[in-house]
């Protein structure tokens, strides 16, 4: 809560909105790391094609259009859970990746 106060604490339903986006937001934020990493690793490999489209996959590929689209369904829910949905489909697309790579070798 002290965290929101930094950027104001007008009334009681900001904060109570404040709190609920930063749930949203975060529920996601521990798998994001593996994607990362993983981009990386395919980079240092030299396999610069996977590496592009992981690192594109959560920001252009799956983010810009759920930020479009979600909004239109849910309102402002679906534009707090476009960000949590882009990084589940961009871990998705990673275990996929990793998954296709290492039946390879």
């Amino acid at each position: 809560m002290s965290i929101v106060r930094l950027f104001g604490s007008e009334s009681e339903l900001y904060n109570e909105f404040a709190v609920k986006c930063f749930r949203i937001f975060l529920l996601a934020c521990p798998i994001n790391g593996l994607q990362m990493a993983t981009g990386v690793f395919f980079q240092a490999i030299g396999k610069p094609k996977q590496a592009t489209v992981l690192s594109l996959s959560r920001q252009i590929i799956y983010l810009l259009p759920a930020t479009i689209l979600l909004p239109l369904v849910l309102g402002v829910e679906g534009a707090l859970w476009a960000g949590p949905l882009a990084y589940v489909l961009a871990f998705i697309t990673t275990l996929i990746m990793l998954k296709l790579y290492w039946k390879k070798i």
